[in-house]
């Protein structure tokens, strides 16, 4: 199939030459006609000096050369049509499993650009992660554990797109999302804070589901900070991914291992970024999280603020 592709391809990339071809042989074909037909003046019928026979050579040779430029131009349009709507199938893939549907059409219509290779961005990444979930699964059977977290991405992935972030990936149990990467706003780090919030309103609601058919609720942790850091593909010539890394990363992890049950923590920088008087807020003890040298110092996100300063 490839290689009668191939040979398709290189017949319509030569069919000016072709045309050419064709006319030069009906041109050779017509003089020798001609000296079969009527042997006199030999050299005048094999170069064709008559008016009559000259004219009527060009006029053929016009033609075969503008059916093979125009048969070539239109093949080679459908081929360009035909291999850009395979490559932008396969961007619209890829990208739809990191970004929101409307975003990801705006890449593959390029009206966003996705840098490839690393660049340094200002970011706010957001871990959540299932709190007790090795005690869920020891007690429940691999088919039920794989469904339960089916339907939990189901709802959190979808909450991550509402709010236009990246999912980077999903660690068993856990999810990684960057907003600011590689699409970024201006209120990055409170759309972060809001979809965190609406994905504990989502997670109360799931439970009241599982607890109608029997089965015990999940709670999550939420980290959340705003950095600088390195965007960009990571991975081997053969597979690639797109992803962040740094220590804005590193952080955010260590701030959701530290959440409890049901908290949402963020850094101090991801509450330097929002801004006063949009949520509420409580000061947490600072945290001293691995590979630290200093605590961390953190707060707890409680609501979306009803005016006033943050608490």
């Amino acid at each position: 199939m490839a290689e009668s592709g191939r040979r398709i391809s290189n017949i319509t990339d030569h069919m000016m030459v072709i045309g050419i071809a064709l006319a030069a042989i009906y041109w050779l074909l017509d003089s020798f006609m001609a000296i079969f037909l009527q042997t006199d003046n030999f050299l005048e019928k094999l170069i064709g000096v008559e008016l009559d026979n000259i004219w009527m050579r060009i006029i053929v040779l016009c033609l075969f050369a503008i059916f093979g430029s125009h048969a070539q131009y239109t093949l080679n349009q459908r081929r360009r049509m035909a291999e850009k709507i395979v490559k932008d199938a396969a961007t619209r893939e890829r990208f739809q499993r990191l970004l929101s549907p409307d975003l990801a059409e705006m890449v593959v219509s390029g009206e966003l650009t996705v840098e490839k290779g690393g660049e340094n961005r200002v970011a706010t990444v957001m871990f959540v992660d299932i709190r007790g979930f090795t005690r869920l699964s020891e007690n429940t059977d691999a088919s039920s554990v794989l469904q339960m977290l089916n339907e939990y991405y189901e709802r959190m992935v979808d909450i991550v797109f509402r709010y236009q972030g990246t999912v980077d990936k999903f660690i068993g149990d856990a999810m990684m999302v960057i907003w600011g990467a590689p699409i970024s706003h201006p209120d990055d780090p409170q759309r972060a804070i809001r979809a965190a919030l609406e994905m504990n309103r989502a997670l109360e609601e799931y439970n009241a589901e599982r607890k109608r058919k029997g089965l015990a609720p999940i709670a999550v942790g939420i980290g959340i900070n705003t950095g600088n850091l390195v965007a960009g593909y990571i991975g081997s010539s053969r597979t690639m991914s797109y992803s962040v890394i740094g220590d804005t990363v590193n952080t955010a992890a260590r701030l959701c291992d530290a959440a409890r049950p049901g908290e949402i923590i963020i850094s101090d920088q991801t509450r330097q970024a929002v801004g006063r008087g949009r949520f509420r807020l409580e000061a947490k003890e600072p945290i001293n999280a691995k590979g630290k040298d200093q605590p961390i110092k953190a707060w707890r996100v409680v609501a979306v603020a009803e005016g006033g300063q943050d608490e």
